[in-house]
């Protein structure tokens, strides 16, 4: 099979492959260099669902138990603490 290049630097996927690796738009590709004059496209692995969370917790709540974090939510502020 062959395709070719658009001005944009753009390849066109032919129908049966897309067919056979279930490309679809919006779908990853991970390409690279291979030996002499080649390149190669293989499907990307899918990242996590969770994936977009990652870091979002890194702090630490200031305490350990969710009694504890409901009893902090329910008791006012003392002053001089709600400063940034």
């Amino acid at each position: 099979m062959t395709t070719s290049i658009s001005s944009k630097g753009q390849i066109t996927v032919p129908v049966e492959i897309r067919k056979a690796l279930a490309l679809h738009p919006g779908v990853k590709l991970q390409v690279r260099l291979g030996k002499k004059a080649e390149f190669i496209v293989s499907k990307a692995p899918r990242e996590s669902v969770f994936a977009q969370f990652r870091g979002v917790a890194r702090k630490r709540a200031p305490w350990k138990s969710g009694d504890a974090a409901r009893e902090a939510l329910r008791s006012p502020i003392p002053k001089g603490e709600n400063k940034r």
